[in-house]
């Protein structure tokens, strides 16, 4: 089957899976007749969308919407599909949610630094919550003295402990790989086995990565650290500098880079990707989940933490709980091309939309609160001779 076709199929069984979410109703219909524009190109379905429903929708609830309550969420994620998952939660609560874009430099704690005590965090005025991309981030606003602990037992329950913080400062709601992409018409998948592989000499020139030194790609490092050792890990980190020269600014950017046939192989999150694949049908990237021969690939997630200064808590808290019902990680998941944290147990939920049967991984289990907590920066050593292939050591 061909990934348009694929897609057009994937898309299919997401508006049968969110007309079971409690009876979404025409803003599914929209969804869906929304994707497959997006994803496959005029095909027929535009007569059948109608964008009038929504709008008249939209009028209708204005006055009312200025009295009712409502709350504030700061958030780094697509602001068009945060609001269609808040419409959801409003339409069954009643509470309005005004969500507010926030950059994650925001918060400007290093990952590879002692957090330094920081108070002059200048935050969106109003805000009760964030909800980030990235748990680095939500550690790093924990950091700066912004948030608040909560003593949910909902939150300790529900999610793993893997991915929250041990004080209960921040909670990961949603989950995706940081794994290997590829160019199927120049890689075969057997080629690539880990993160360490990307080091050979037969990848220079060939693989597209961001910054070693990021978080994401740091935790990375950290994790071989455990297994490989002091001596090979800067090697392997080295040897990623010299295989891809300048390093690329995003996930997209790599996405991009390899369809365009400037490189191979790369190093993305899991989302990144999938949302790529999505608009992009026909794209020659394939992902491949690194590691699942020992240790798992690496996870991070989608990450919501309470603002110290927040006002509206109790409405912050209740969203937060609903976060992590079966419905709300189901909606999260579709919304953001990311992973439920907890077993949804609804049967009503078709589990092939929130976790379709390529994405089954084994995940590294190591927690992120701890690899968060270390705050070493595993340096490059020097690049192994240019001569030398180094696929035995690494593969």
């Amino acid at each position: 089957m061909s990934y348009a076709a694929y897609f057009v199929h994937y898309l299919i069984r997401q508006l049968s899976a969110l007309q079971k979410l409690r009876q979404i109703g025409t803003s599914a219909n929209t969804t869906f007749c929304l994707l497959i524009m997006v994803s496959v190109g005029s095909m027929g379905v535009l007569s059948a969308c109608s964008s009038s429903d929504d709008s008249e929708a939209h009028d209708a609830n204005l006055d009312a919407a200025l009295i009712q309550e409502r709350f504030q969420v700061a958030t780094d994620l697509n602001l068009e599909q945060m609001r269609k998952l808040g419409d959801v939660y409003s339409q069954e609560s009643g509470v309005l949610i005004d969500w507010v874009a926030m950059d994650k430099q925001v918060f400007t704690v290093r990952f590879d630094e002692e957090p330094p005590l920081v108070f002059d965090i200048e935050l969106p005025n109003n805000t009760d919550m964030v909800l980030m991309h990235s748990a680095y981030t939500l550690a790093n606003a924990k950091a700066s003295h912004v948030l608040q602990p909560l003593g949910s037992e909902v939150l300790n329950t529900r999610i793993p402990k893997q991915y929250q913080d041990e004080e209960g400062y921040w909670y990961g709601v949603g989950m995706y790989g940081r794994t290997l992409v590829y160019n199927h018409n120049k890689v075969n998948e057997p080629e690539l086995i880990n993160y360490a592989g990307l080091a050979s000499k037969k990848w220079q020139g060939r693989l597209c990565m961001t910054d070693v030194f990021s978080a994401e790609n740091q935790a990375i490092t950290k994790m071989m650290w455990t297994y490989r050792g002091s001596k090979l890990t800067p090697e392997i980190v080295a040897n990623w500098q010299a295989n891809m020269g300048k390093a690329s600014a995003s996930n997209e950017d790599v996405l991009t880079k390899i369809d365009q046939g400037l490189c191979d192989v790369g190093v993305v999150d899991s989302d990144a990707f999938w949302q790529y694949a999505k608009t992009n049908p026909n794209t020659s990237v394939r992902l491949m989940w690194a590691n699942q021969i020992n240790r798992g690939t690496m996870t991070n997630t989608i990450s919501i933490g309470m603002l110290d200064s927040g006002k509206q808590v109790g409405h912050a808290l209740r969203f937060m709980e609903w976060l992590v019902s079966d419905e709300g990680q189901a909606l999260l998941a579709f919304y953001t091309s990311t992973f439920p944290v907890v077993t949804i147990k609804d049967v009503s939920i078709d589990m092939a939309v929130t976790r379709p049967e390529w994405t089954q991984f084994d995940a590294d289990n190591t927690l992120l609160s701890e690899i968060i907590a270390d705050h070493r920066k595993i340096e490059p050593d020097e690049p192994i001779e240019p001569n030398r292939s180094i696929a035995t050591d690494f593969e």
